[in-house]
C-alpha cells in the first residue's frame, strides 16, 4: 500500500461574528472552527497600548469571557475584508451627544491615543497631558468630520423623532406657551405663577384638567426592579454569581465618606443573554410576586431592606424615588407592573433609561407622558423607550408638545 501523508486543513476563518463590538480590540469567532481571534490591522495598536486586551474577550450578549486561542490573523475584520463596515454607536452622554463621536468613537481614540503619545515622546509633560488630549482630540474629531463628509465610513441615518412617532401611532398633546430668557436652567416658560419649567407647565395643565401628576423618569422604576428582582439577581445557586464592591452610592449624594458596598451579581446581569439564560428562573420568580395590589405593597415593604444591595448598585437607593416606585403600585395594575419587571429583566442596561418624565392618573385612568418644549428632541434612550413600550409595554402614553406662542428677552 502506497503512504499516504495526511495533513490537517488549515480554516481559512471564511465566516466569522465580532463577539463584542464595543471593544477597543474586538475579537472575532470563526464559525467554523469556533475559534478566537483578532484582526491583524488591531496588531499595532493593541501590543503598543492595549497589551492587556489581547488575552481575552468579552462575549456582549452573555458578558462571559472567553481566551483568544488563535491571536491575530489577516483579512478578519469587515474594512480589511472590503466589506461595508457595520456601525456600533455608543450611546449619547455629555461629551458625546454628536453622531460623529457616538459612531466614531473607536477611531477617535485610536487617533487621539497615537498622537498623544508622540507628543509625550517628545517632551510633553504628564502635568499638560489632559489638556493637550482634549486640544488633539478637538482636531481628530475635525479631521473625522470633513473624512466622513467626503467619504462616509458608517451609515449614521437613525430614525427621526417624527418617525418614531408615526410609527408607533404616538397621541401628541400639543400646548402652547410663552417662553422667556432669564439665564435660569429650566426655567423657560412663562406659567400663571410665574417662570417655570417645561415639566412644571404640563403639571399645572393635567392638574386643571383634574388628573393627578407625579414626576417619573427612570430612578423609580430601578427602584421597582432591585424591590422586586432582589432575590433572584443575587441567588446564589446562580453559577454565574461573583462578589462586587462599589462606593456607596449615599456617600456621593451626601459627599460623606461612607464604607464601600459589597454584594454578589451574576456576571451577565443587565444583558440579554441572562435573560435566555435565566429565563425560567426569572418566570417562576414573577409567579412568586403576589397578584394583588395589597400584597404587592406589603413585599415592596417587606423586601425594601433586604434588596438594599442590589438597589445601591443600580443608583435606586434615594428615600423620594422609593416613594414613587411605591406609588406606581398604587397606581399601576399589579400585572402592568409584573410586565415592566420582564421588560428590565431581558435586556437591563440596554432599557433602563428613556422612561417618561410624568405618570397622570385620575381614578383608574393612567398614562405616561415625556414633555418636550419648543426646541427639545427626543433623545436616543426615549426613541428607544417608545419603541419598546409599543412592542412590549404596551403602556398608555403621550408626548406633550409645548409650542412658542410668544416671546419676549
Amino acid at each position: 500500500m502506497r503512504n499516504r501523508t495526511i495533513s490537517k486543513r488549515r480554516c481559512e476563518h471564511a465566516e466569522v461574528t465580532c463577539i463584542n463590538p464595543f471593544e477597543f480590540i474586538r475579537k472575532y469567532r470563526c464559525k467554523s472552527c469556533k475559534a478566537v481571534m483578532m484582526c491583524m490591522c488591531d496588531e499595532p495598536f493593541g501590543r503598543r497600548f492595549l497589551p492587556h486586551q489581547l488575552g481575552s474577550g468579552t462575549v456582549l450578549d452573555s458578558q462571559e469571557r472567553v481566551p483568544v486561542t488563535a491571536g491575530f490573523q489577516p483579512n478578519i475584520c469587515q474594512e480589511c475584508r472590503g466589506l461595508p463596515v457595520e456601525a456600533a454607536p455608543v450611546a449619547a452622554i455629555h461629551g458625546r451627544t454628536t453622531k460623529i463621536r457616538r459612531y466614531y468613537w473607536r477611531e477617535i481614540f485610536f487617533e487621539t491615543t497615537r498622537r498623544l503619545a508622540t507628543w509625550e515622546e517628545a517632551g510633553g509633560t504628564a502635568a499638560d497631558a489632559s489638556k493637550m488630549r482634549q486640544k488633539i482630540e478637538k482636531k481628530v474629531v475635525t479631521e473625522i468630520v470633513e473624512a466622513h463628509r467626503q467619504r462616509p465610513k458608517y451609515n449614521m441615518s437613525e430614525p427621526s423623532a417624527a418617525d418614531i412617532i408615526e410609527r408607533h401611532g404616538v397621541e401628541v398633546v400639543n400646548l402652547r406657551a410663552a417662553y422667556v430668557a432669564d439665564g435660569k436652567k429650566g426655567a423657560v416658560i412663562l406659567g400663571d405663577e410665574g417662570v417655570c419649567s417645561a415639566e412644571a407647565f404640563a403639571e399645572d395643565h393635567f392638574r386643571r384638567m383634574g388628573y393627578d401628576v407625579m414626576k417619573l423618569e427612570s430612578a423609580p422604576f430601578h427602584v421597582l426592579f432591585g424591590v422586586f428582582m432582589w432575590l433572584l439577581i443575587q441567588d446564589l445557586r446562580d453559577k454565574r454569581q461573583r462578589f462586587v464592591g462599589f462606593g456607596n452610592r449615599s456617600a456621593a449624594d451626601t459627599g460623606v465618606d461612607m464604607p464601600m458596598v459589597h454584594t454578589s451579581l451574576p456576571e451577565d446581569f443587565g444583558a440579554p443573554g441572562y435573560d435566555r439564560r435565566r429565563a425560567r428562573a426569572i418566570a417562576k420568580h414573577l409567579k412568586l410576586i403576589l397578584p394583588e395590589r395589597g400584597e404587592m405593597l406589603w413585599l415592596f415593604d417587606y423586601w425594601l431592606s433586604g434588596s438594599e444591595s442590589l438597589r445601591q448598585y443600580l443608583w435606586a437607593h434615594r428615600d423620594t424615588d422609593i416613594a414613587s416606585a411605591r406609588r406606581l403600585i398604587e397606581i399601576l395594575p399589579p400585572e402592568t407592573v409584573k410586565r415592566v419587571l420582564a421588560y428590565l429583566a431581558a435586556s437591563y442596561w440596554k432599557r433602563y433609561l428613556g422612561w417618561p418624565d410624568l405618570l397622570v392618573s385620575k381614578d383608574d385612568e393612567f398614562f405616561f407622558a415625556e414633555v418636550k418644549s419648543s426646541s427639545d428632541k427626543l433623545s436616543d434612550d426615549q426613541k428607544d423607550w417608545i419603541a419598546g413600550n409599543a412592542e412590549y409595554l404596551r403602556l398608555p402614553f403621550k408626548l406633550v408638545k409645548i409650542h412658542r406662542a410668544s416671546g419676549r428677552s
